[in-house]
């Protein structure tokens, strides 16, 4: 946020500052669950499970059952690790394939207190990164490195959480003074996800860590270290009627945690939706082309009367797909509460949007569909001129997102009463006739275990392209337990009759990326790198399996846990 759009702001927050200073905190803290500390036998090979086809049936049984103790370990992926670590050497039970070369990066959560307060929310955990580098030999260097913010560095030297804002909030709260003082310096913590953008003038490609604001923070992917924020500016917007304030009526808010390459450049594209802070100025959202780290340029812009929430989106050969569900930004609530996830509302009444963008005229094309609610698009793809298939990541509401706090988490009887599943879709876009329909992706009414996936992968070679795999999670595969978790491959190519899933008992994988062989004839020749957490032994693996058939081919124990990592990627050399 630069310093006129703050000086925009603190005049808004002026004029609200009584009705802020009128609200009553009503922050009511919870205990965290008790840490266990039992451990079991070695893991034995016999454990895991591969599933064909239908992969099993998934019970309707009533939600709210205790877990067992097999559970217990679950726990550590929601428990801090102030640890940290340079090129430790880690040792795979199997030789490892020789083209492996490149550095596999995820970023996520570290630490979930700090001195007196906590956060409240999971997905507002300092930020940590964790890295394996793989040289195509037996040598594989791990490191794991929290992120160098201003606000973890603000943090560390208050000995406590410092005001910025937050996804949801701490305890104990934030006085009113610290809750503007969220507002002015806006989110620091850049939690979710890592990319690579190109730099023209190097020749080389330079990494950021990213969060769902405009903001990132250049990393070294080398030793894990943070070179320094950036906040992008763009050259090319439009002039509003604001235009006399030389844009500051406008704050540079939401953008997403998914960049994505613009087919046949070196370019990426994201998205950025605008807030606007004057009363006589519209809310603006603008896809955005990414040059490079700095470097940004509006393909287009438009205006609209509530900012949605979007987390990510999807881009043809031809195309980029905005997907705005009614989940709209209330200024006042953020100007009151400085929680932005407080501050969404749900509309369920109301109908979903598409944003259709022509990438090379930047034309804008609406189209609206059925409620639905969308945090992982999958991938899209152009069938002619007329037609866009597109593949969501849905729930019926994002009601899911607010059951992630720390305290349900981290309660058996808690996390395991409410809905965790999503349900994988396929649109057909008509863009002659404005129109959107579901296609069916299971040979069967009823969906298989792998349509529930969320966290979804791909082969990248074939984004925005025809394609057939998809993998990600699926929690409760048992429709009981939460911590149920299985990796899924689901088959678009042939009705789910080619889905499979691997999991094993007390133990809990994350997000998998996808690493394809170098001379692949078809898509799913390639492996998934991903960490486990092994409950039983309450320590971290890295797993790495056959992306064509779900089997586990290989592992490396860790020398620390790594807390619940959220996104990463593979960057070869």
């Amino acid at each position: 946020m630069d310093v006129a759009s703050i000086t925009a702001l603190i005049m808004t927050l002026a004029l609200l500052w009584p009705a802020i200073m009128s609200q009553q905190s009503a922050m009511a803290t919870r205990n965290p669950t008790e840490d266990y500390d039992r451990r079991s036998s070695a893991w034995r090979q016999s454990n895991w499970t591969t599933h064909p086809n239908v992969l099993k049936e998934w019970s309707s049984a009533p939600l709210a059952l205790p877990a067992t103790e097999a559970d217990d370990g679950f726990n550590l992926l929601f428990q801090s690790n102030r640890k940290e670590l340079s090129n430790f050497p880690v040792t795979f039970e199997q030789p490892l394939p020789p083209w492996l070369i490149g550095n596999l990066v995820r970023n996520g959560l570290g630490l979930f207190e700090n001195g007196p307060r906590t956060f409240l929310h999971a997905f507002d955990g300092f930020a940590k990164l964790a890295s394996w580098k793989f040289f195509g030999n037996s040598t594989v260097l791990f490191s794991t490195r929290f992120i160098r913010s201003d606000f973890y560095k603000a943090s560390k030297e208050a000995k406590t959480i410092a005001p910025y804002l937050l996804f949801q909030a701490v305890a104990p709260p934030f006085g009113y003074v610290e809750k503007l003082q969220c507002l002015v310096r806006g989110l620091d913590n850049m939690n979710v996800n890592v990319y690579a953008f190109p730099n023209p003038k190097t020749g080389r490609a330079e990494y950021a860590a990213l969060s769902d604001f405009w903001i990132l923070y250049k990393i070294g992917i080398e030793n894990l270290t943070t070179v320094h924020r950036v906040a992008p500016k763009l050259k090319n917007r439009q002039q509003t009627t604001s235009s006399w304030l030389q844009g500051t009526g406008f704050l540079d808010l939401l953008s997403s945690a998914h960049p994505l390459p613009e087919p046949g450049t070196n370019n990426s594209l994201t998205f950025l939706s605008s807030v606007a802070v004057l009363p006589w100025s519209r809310n603006v959202i603008s896809l955005i082309r990414v040059k490079s780290l700095k470097r940004r340029t509006v393909v287009a812009q438009w205006n609209v009367g509530r900012v949605p929430y979007m987390h990510s989106f999807s881009v043809t050969a031809t195309k980029a797909i905005l997907l705005a569900s009614p989940f709209y930004v209330n200024v006042m609530c953020m100007a009151k509460k400085a929680e932005p996830f407080s501050c969404l509302d749900w509309h369920p009444e109301e109908k979903s949007t598409l944003y259709i963008v022509t990438l090379k005229s930047g034309k804008v094309t609406t189209v609206h569909l059925d409620n639905v609610f969308s945090m992982h698009h999958v991938n899209a793809y152009d069938v002619g001129k007329q037609e866009i298939i597109m593949d969501l990541s849905t729930y019926p509401s994002p009601d899911f997102v607010k059951h992630l706090q720390l305290h349900v988490m981290r309660d058996p009887l808690a996390r395991n009463s409410f809905d965790a599943h999503a349900r994988l879709k396929r649109f057909s876009i008509n863009l002659k006739k404005l129109e959107v329909r579901e296609i069916p992706i299971d040979s069967n009414p009823r969906p298989s275990l792998a349509t529930l996936l969320d966290m979804p992968v791909i082969n990248e070679a074939y984004r925005s392209k025809h394609y057939c795999y998809v993998y990600g999670l699926v929690l409760k595969t048992d429709n009981v337990t939460l911590s149920n978790i299985a990796i899924v491959k689901k088959d678009l190519c042939s009705n789910g009759t080619g889905d499979r899933a691997w999991q094993a008992p007390g133990n809990y994988p994350v997000e998998p990326w996808f690493v394809a062989r170098p001379d692949a004839r078809v898509e799913d020749d390639g492996v998934l790198l991903l960490p486990v957490l092994d409950g039983n032994r309450r320590s971290t693996y890295l797993a790495i399996l056959d992306a064509r058939t779900l089997t586990l081919v290989n592992r490396a124990e860790l020398p620390t846990n790594i807390p619940y990592s959220l996104h990463g990627r593979f960057f070869p050399v």
